[in-house]
Protein backbone atom coordinates (compact mmCIF):
# COMPACT_ATOMS: atom_id res chain seq x y z
CA UNK A 1 0.00 0.00 0.00
CA UNK A 2 1.16 3.50 -0.77
CA UNK A 3 0.35 4.55 2.79
CA UNK A 4 2.68 1.92 4.23
CA UNK A 5 5.37 2.83 1.75
CA UNK A 6 5.15 6.47 2.81
CA UNK A 7 5.50 5.33 6.41
CA UNK A 8 8.55 3.28 5.45
CA UNK A 9 10.18 6.25 3.76
CA UNK A 10 9.60 8.36 6.86
CA UNK A 11 10.19 5.86 9.66
CA UNK A 12 11.92 2.94 7.92
CA UNK A 13 15.31 3.90 9.35
CA UNK A 14 13.95 3.15 12.82
CA UNK A 15 12.95 -0.43 11.93
CA UNK A 16 14.76 -3.10 13.94
CA UNK A 17 16.92 -5.42 11.88
CA UNK A 18 16.91 -9.09 12.86
CA UNK A 19 13.83 -8.60 15.03
CA UNK A 20 13.41 -12.35 15.45
CA UNK A 21 16.68 -12.53 17.38
CA UNK A 22 15.33 -10.00 19.88
CA UNK A 23 12.10 -11.99 20.17
CA UNK A 24 14.02 -15.19 20.89
CA UNK A 25 16.12 -13.22 23.39
CA UNK A 26 12.94 -12.22 25.25
CA UNK A 27 11.84 -15.86 25.36
CA UNK A 28 15.26 -16.93 26.67
CA UNK A 29 14.94 -14.35 29.46
CA UNK A 30 11.58 -15.92 30.31
CA UNK A 31 13.08 -19.42 30.49
CA UNK A 32 15.92 -18.21 32.71
CA UNK A 33 13.53 -16.39 35.06
CA UNK A 34 11.25 -19.41 35.29
CA UNK A 35 14.16 -21.76 35.99
CA UNK A 36 16.16 -19.63 38.45
CA UNK A 37 13.82 -16.82 39.64
CA UNK A 38 10.28 -18.22 39.55
CA UNK A 39 9.03 -15.55 41.98
CA UNK A 40 10.11 -12.85 39.53
CA UNK A 41 8.60 -14.78 36.62
CA UNK A 42 5.35 -14.96 38.59
CA UNK A 43 5.16 -11.14 38.48
CA UNK A 44 5.46 -10.78 34.70
CA UNK A 45 2.94 -13.29 33.30
CA UNK A 46 -0.48 -12.04 32.22
CA UNK A 47 -3.14 -13.16 34.69
CA UNK A 48 -6.73 -11.90 34.70
CA UNK A 49 -7.05 -12.17 38.48
CA UNK A 50 -3.78 -10.31 39.09
CA UNK A 51 -4.51 -7.56 36.56
CA UNK A 52 -8.10 -6.75 37.53
CA UNK A 53 -8.33 -7.93 41.13
CA UNK A 54 -4.79 -6.92 42.12
CA UNK A 55 -4.51 -3.95 39.71
CA UNK A 56 -1.12 -5.19 38.51
CA UNK A 57 -1.32 -3.50 35.11
CA UNK A 58 2.37 -3.87 34.29
CA UNK A 59 1.53 -7.43 33.28
CA UNK A 60 -0.05 -5.98 30.12
CA UNK A 61 3.48 -5.26 28.86
CA UNK A 62 5.77 -7.76 30.59
CA UNK A 63 4.13 -10.83 29.04
CA UNK A 64 6.52 -10.51 26.09
CA UNK A 65 9.26 -11.87 28.40
CA UNK A 66 7.33 -15.05 29.23
CA UNK A 67 8.36 -18.38 27.75
CA UNK A 68 6.26 -19.84 24.89
CA UNK A 69 6.12 -23.34 26.36
CA UNK A 70 7.69 -25.84 28.76
CA UNK A 71 11.49 -25.93 28.93
CA UNK A 72 13.12 -28.89 27.21
CA UNK A 73 15.17 -30.04 24.24
CA UNK A 74 12.24 -29.53 21.85
CA UNK A 75 11.66 -25.99 23.08
CA UNK A 76 15.32 -25.11 22.49
CA UNK A 77 15.10 -26.52 18.95
CA UNK A 78 11.92 -24.54 18.33
CA UNK A 79 13.68 -21.35 19.43
CA UNK A 80 16.25 -21.83 16.67
CA UNK A 81 13.47 -22.79 14.27
CA UNK A 82 11.45 -19.67 15.08
CA UNK A 83 14.54 -17.50 14.69
CA UNK A 84 15.31 -18.98 11.26
CA UNK A 85 11.77 -18.65 9.86
CA UNK A 86 11.53 -15.14 11.29
CA UNK A 87 14.73 -14.12 9.50
CA UNK A 88 13.49 -15.71 6.29
CA UNK A 89 10.18 -13.87 6.53
CA UNK A 90 11.94 -10.58 7.24
CA UNK A 91 14.07 -11.01 4.12
CA UNK A 92 10.96 -11.79 2.05
CA UNK A 93 8.77 -8.88 3.14
CA UNK A 94 11.40 -6.35 4.21
CA UNK A 95 12.51 -5.21 7.66
CA UNK A 96 9.93 -2.45 7.98
CA UNK A 97 6.95 -4.63 6.99
CA UNK A 98 8.12 -7.41 9.31
CA UNK A 99 8.38 -4.91 12.16
CA UNK A 100 4.85 -3.71 11.43
CA UNK A 101 3.58 -7.29 11.45
CA UNK A 102 5.27 -8.37 14.69
CA UNK A 103 4.60 -5.18 16.65
CA UNK A 104 1.06 -5.15 15.29
CA UNK A 105 0.58 -8.65 16.70
CA UNK A 106 2.03 -7.59 20.07
CA UNK A 107 -0.22 -4.52 20.29
CA UNK A 108 -3.36 -6.37 19.17
CA UNK A 109 -2.66 -9.24 21.58
CA UNK A 110 -2.31 -6.77 24.46
CA UNK A 111 -5.51 -4.93 23.56
CA UNK A 112 -7.56 -8.09 22.98
CA UNK A 113 -6.26 -9.76 26.15
CA UNK A 114 -7.20 -6.69 28.15
CA UNK A 115 -10.72 -6.50 26.66
CA UNK A 116 -11.31 -10.25 26.94
CA UNK A 117 -9.96 -10.30 30.50
CA UNK A 118 -12.09 -7.32 31.46
CA UNK A 119 -15.24 -9.04 30.17
CA UNK A 120 -14.38 -12.26 31.99
CA UNK A 121 -13.68 -10.39 35.21
CA UNK A 122 -16.99 -8.51 35.03
CA UNK A 123 -18.85 -11.78 34.52
CA UNK A 124 -17.25 -13.44 37.58
CA UNK A 125 -15.67 -10.76 39.81
CA UNK A 126 -16.08 -12.74 43.04
CA UNK A 127 -14.37 -15.78 41.51
CA UNK A 128 -11.36 -13.82 40.31
CA UNK A 129 -11.10 -11.93 43.60
CA UNK A 130 -11.03 -15.27 45.42
CA UNK A 131 -8.40 -16.62 43.02
CA UNK A 132 -6.23 -13.57 43.63
CA UNK A 133 -6.58 -13.80 47.41
CA UNK A 134 -5.74 -17.51 47.33
CA UNK A 135 -2.70 -16.81 45.19
CA UNK A 136 -1.53 -14.09 47.60
CA UNK A 137 -2.04 -16.40 50.56
CA UNK A 138 0.02 -19.15 48.91
CA UNK A 139 2.78 -16.70 47.97
CA UNK A 140 2.21 -16.91 44.23
CA UNK A 141 1.87 -19.71 41.72
CA UNK A 142 4.08 -22.76 41.86
CA UNK A 143 6.71 -23.33 39.20
CA UNK A 144 4.61 -26.13 37.70
CA UNK A 145 1.54 -23.88 37.46
CA UNK A 146 3.60 -21.15 35.81
CA UNK A 147 4.81 -23.68 33.24
CA UNK A 148 1.23 -24.74 32.49
CA UNK A 149 0.11 -21.12 32.07
CA UNK A 150 2.98 -20.43 29.68
CA UNK A 151 2.10 -23.40 27.46
CA UNK A 152 -0.98 -21.57 26.18
CA UNK A 153 0.26 -18.07 26.81
CA UNK A 154 0.50 -15.12 24.40
CA UNK A 155 4.12 -15.74 23.35
CA UNK A 156 3.13 -19.23 22.21
CA UNK A 157 0.56 -17.69 19.84
CA UNK A 158 3.07 -15.02 18.81
CA UNK A 159 5.32 -17.79 17.48
CA UNK A 160 2.35 -19.21 15.57
CA UNK A 161 1.78 -15.76 14.09
CA UNK A 162 5.35 -15.64 12.76
CA UNK A 163 4.96 -19.11 11.25
CA UNK A 164 1.74 -18.09 9.48
CA UNK A 165 3.58 -15.19 7.84
CA UNK A 166 6.43 -17.52 6.85
CA UNK A 167 4.01 -20.01 5.26
CA UNK A 168 2.35 -17.19 3.33
CA UNK A 169 5.63 -15.91 1.91
CA UNK A 170 7.14 -19.38 1.31
CA UNK A 171 4.17 -21.46 0.22
CA UNK A 172 6.38 -24.07 -1.46
CA UNK A 173 8.56 -24.64 1.59
CA UNK A 174 8.54 -28.16 3.04
CA UNK A 175 8.93 -28.66 6.78
CA UNK A 176 9.72 -31.84 8.69
CA UNK A 177 6.74 -32.40 10.98
CA UNK A 178 8.08 -33.75 14.27
CA UNK A 179 11.46 -33.70 12.43
CA UNK A 180 10.39 -36.80 10.48
CA UNK A 181 7.41 -36.33 8.14
CA UNK A 182 7.84 -33.82 5.26
CA UNK A 183 4.81 -31.53 5.04
CA UNK A 184 4.24 -28.30 3.13
CA UNK A 185 4.37 -25.19 5.29
CA UNK A 186 0.96 -24.09 4.00
CA UNK A 187 -0.64 -27.28 5.32
CA UNK A 188 0.93 -26.79 8.74
CA UNK A 189 -0.24 -23.16 8.75
CA UNK A 190 -3.78 -24.30 7.87
CA UNK A 191 -3.60 -26.82 10.72
CA UNK A 192 -2.54 -24.02 13.11
CA UNK A 193 -5.50 -21.88 12.01
CA UNK A 194 -7.93 -24.77 12.48
CA UNK A 195 -6.40 -25.52 15.89
CA UNK A 196 -6.80 -21.90 17.01
CA UNK A 197 -10.41 -21.85 15.83
CA UNK A 198 -11.02 -25.06 17.78
CA UNK A 199 -9.46 -23.55 20.91
CA UNK A 200 -11.58 -20.44 20.49
CA UNK A 201 -14.74 -22.52 20.29
CA UNK A 202 -14.01 -25.17 22.93
CA UNK A 203 -10.84 -24.20 24.79
CA UNK A 204 -11.06 -22.02 27.87
CA UNK A 205 -8.50 -20.66 30.31
CA UNK A 206 -9.84 -18.33 32.98
CA UNK A 207 -6.40 -17.08 33.98
CA UNK A 208 -5.10 -16.29 30.48
CA UNK A 209 -7.77 -14.91 28.06
CA UNK A 210 -6.77 -17.13 25.15
CA UNK A 211 -9.81 -16.24 23.06
CA UNK A 212 -8.72 -12.61 22.89
CA UNK A 213 -5.23 -13.72 21.88
CA UNK A 214 -6.58 -15.91 19.10
CA UNK A 215 -8.71 -13.06 17.72
CA UNK A 216 -5.67 -10.75 17.74
CA UNK A 217 -3.41 -13.25 15.96
CA UNK A 218 -5.95 -14.10 13.24
CA UNK A 219 -6.93 -10.46 12.62
CA UNK A 220 -3.30 -9.39 12.41
CA UNK A 221 -2.52 -12.19 9.95
CA UNK A 222 -5.54 -11.39 7.76
CA UNK A 223 -4.53 -7.73 7.58
CA UNK A 224 -1.01 -8.78 6.63
CA UNK A 225 -2.40 -11.16 4.00
CA UNK A 226 -4.52 -8.51 2.28
CA UNK A 227 -2.04 -5.61 2.33
CA UNK A 228 1.21 -7.46 1.65
CA UNK A 229 0.82 -8.10 -2.08
CA UNK A 230 -0.08 -4.52 -2.88
CA UNK A 231 2.56 -3.19 -0.50
CA UNK A 232 5.33 -5.16 -2.20
CA UNK A 233 4.64 -3.36 -5.47
CA UNK A 234 5.36 -0.03 -3.80
CA UNK A 235 8.34 -0.98 -1.64
CA UNK A 236 10.90 -0.06 -4.25
CA UNK A 237 9.55 2.82 -6.29
CA UNK A 238 11.38 4.10 -9.34
CA UNK A 239 12.69 7.62 -9.65
CA UNK A 240 11.21 10.23 -11.96
CA UNK A 241 14.03 9.70 -14.45
CA UNK A 242 13.46 5.92 -14.47
CA UNK A 243 9.71 6.42 -14.81
CA UNK A 244 10.28 8.70 -17.82
CA UNK A 245 12.67 6.20 -19.40
CA UNK A 246 10.15 3.38 -18.98
CA UNK A 247 7.40 5.48 -20.51
CA UNK A 248 9.59 6.38 -23.48
CA UNK A 249 10.59 2.74 -23.88
CA UNK A 250 6.96 1.54 -23.96
CA UNK A 251 6.07 4.26 -26.45
CA UNK A 252 9.05 3.32 -28.60
CA UNK A 253 8.08 -0.35 -28.59
CA UNK A 254 4.50 0.43 -29.64
CA UNK A 255 5.73 2.65 -32.48
CA UNK A 256 8.12 0.01 -33.72
CA UNK A 257 5.45 -2.70 -33.60
CA UNK A 258 3.11 -0.51 -35.63
CA UNK A 259 5.74 0.50 -38.17
CA UNK A 260 7.17 -3.00 -38.55
CA UNK A 261 4.10 -4.84 -39.74
CA UNK A 262 6.18 -6.84 -42.13
CA UNK A 263 5.12 -9.47 -44.57
CA UNK A 264 4.98 -13.09 -43.57
CA UNK A 265 8.36 -14.79 -43.72
CA UNK A 266 10.33 -11.57 -43.30
CA UNK A 267 12.43 -10.96 -40.20
CA UNK A 268 10.75 -8.83 -37.55
CA UNK A 269 13.80 -8.29 -35.32
CA UNK A 270 17.40 -7.42 -36.20
CA UNK A 271 20.37 -6.74 -33.95
CA UNK A 272 21.96 -3.34 -34.58
CA UNK A 273 25.44 -4.77 -33.80
CA UNK A 274 25.71 -8.20 -35.42
CA UNK A 275 22.77 -7.99 -37.83
CA UNK A 276 21.32 -11.34 -36.75
CA UNK A 277 17.56 -11.87 -36.88
CA UNK A 278 15.21 -14.39 -35.31
CA UNK A 279 15.40 -16.31 -38.57
CA UNK A 280 19.11 -16.94 -38.01
CA UNK A 281 18.70 -18.41 -34.55
CA UNK A 282 15.46 -19.34 -32.78
CA UNK A 283 17.16 -19.04 -29.38
CA UNK A 284 18.01 -15.36 -29.81
CA UNK A 285 15.99 -12.78 -27.88
CA UNK A 286 15.73 -9.15 -28.97
CA UNK A 287 15.15 -6.03 -26.89
CA UNK A 288 15.08 -2.29 -27.52
CA UNK A 289 17.50 -0.25 -25.42
CA UNK A 290 15.76 2.55 -23.55
CA UNK A 291 19.04 4.40 -23.06
CA UNK A 292 19.88 4.65 -26.75
CA UNK A 293 18.60 7.67 -28.62
CA UNK A 294 16.62 6.23 -31.50
CA UNK A 295 15.07 2.89 -32.37
CA UNK A 296 17.96 0.49 -31.78
CA UNK A 297 17.26 -3.18 -31.19
CA UNK A 298 19.83 -5.66 -29.88
CA UNK A 299 20.04 -9.40 -29.45
CA UNK A 300 20.64 -10.89 -26.01
CA UNK A 301 24.36 -11.23 -26.80
CA UNK A 302 24.84 -7.47 -27.30
CA UNK A 303 22.03 -5.95 -25.20
CA UNK A 304 24.27 -5.31 -22.20
CA UNK A 305 27.61 -4.94 -23.97
CA UNK A 306 26.92 -2.33 -26.68
CA UNK A 307 27.80 1.35 -26.49
CA UNK A 308 24.72 3.52 -26.05
CA UNK A 309 23.86 5.83 -28.93
CA UNK A 310 23.59 9.42 -27.69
Amino acid sequence: MKFLYKLERKFGRYAINNLSAYMVGCFVIGYLLWAFLPKVYDFIIFDVACVFSGHEYWRLFTWIFTMPGPLGIMSILFLFFNWSIGMSTERAVGTFMYNIYVFGAVILVTICMFINGYVEYNNMPETFDMLYQTREYMGGYSQTTLEMLSAGGPTDYLNISVFLAFALMHSDAVMLFMFILPVKATWLAAADLIYMIYLYAFGYNSLVPSRGIIIAIIVNFLVFYFVNNEYRHHRRPISKVQRKQRKEFRTKVREIEIDNKLKEGQARHKCAICGKTELDDDNLEFRYCSRCKGNYEYCNEHLFTHEHVK
